[in-house]
């Protein structure tokens, strides 16, 4: 009876055992794994730009919303939170007939943005983004990890230049755009 015991218990502390064993191994593998330029140069960003992020993000097919305009917020609160750049969140609508772009802005006046997009300030930076990519997986007692590809679109308001880039990350959840945001801070001068 004893060494039933014995190996039910045993098997008990193996499997219990798996799940962090299996989610550390998953966890270990995480960061932004690609950045590309798509157009532009990253000399256009200067940090301690004041910036407007435009939201909700357009998607493509491979993509899909967990809460529709939570990029944005999140890119937003990051700038802020990493001292890239002072951020201006404007969400227009949640659900507008047509997702808000850099190119709708060109040409115009900082002012000019702010007073239409209600800024406290005028932005010399604007941002908009598309979800291209974004697969979920659970990794045992460690938490959701998320592997989404973002393109990233912002317009210096002054010079009217461009700058594209697409950022690959593979990261826990509620890590993945602060990673995304570390990574530019990065390549961005400080």
């Amino acid at each position: 009876m004893k060494t039933k015991a014995f190996w039910g218990v045993l098997c008990l502390l193996l499997l219990s055992a798996c799940g962090p064993i299996i989610g550390g191994m998953m966890v270990a593998g995480t960061g932004v794994k690609e950045v590309t330029v798509v157009r532009g140069e990253l000399t256009t960003l200067t940090a301690g730009s004041r910036i407007a992020v435009l939201g909700p993000f357009a998607k493509t097919a491979e993509a899909f919303y967990i809460c529709r305009g939570e990029e944005a917020a999140g890119f937003a609160s990051s700038f802020v939170t990493s001292g890239l750049f002072q951020a201006e969140l404007s969400i227009d609508q949640r659900f507008p007939d047509r997702l808000p772009t850099i190119q709708d802005w060109k040409g115009k006046a900082p002012a000019e943005v702010q007073k239409a997009l209600d800024l406290d300030a005028p932005p010399e930076l604007l941002m908009s983004g598309t979800i291209l990519k974004r697969e979920m997986v659970a990794a045992p007692m460690q938490g959701v990890i998320t592997h989404v590809v973002y393109r990233l679109d912002f317009l210096d308001l002054q010079s009217g230049q461009e700058v594209s880039m697409e950022m690959t990350v593979k990261e826990l959840f509620q890590e993945a755009i602060p990673s995304v945001v570390e990574e530019l801070a990065r390549r961005v001068k400080m």
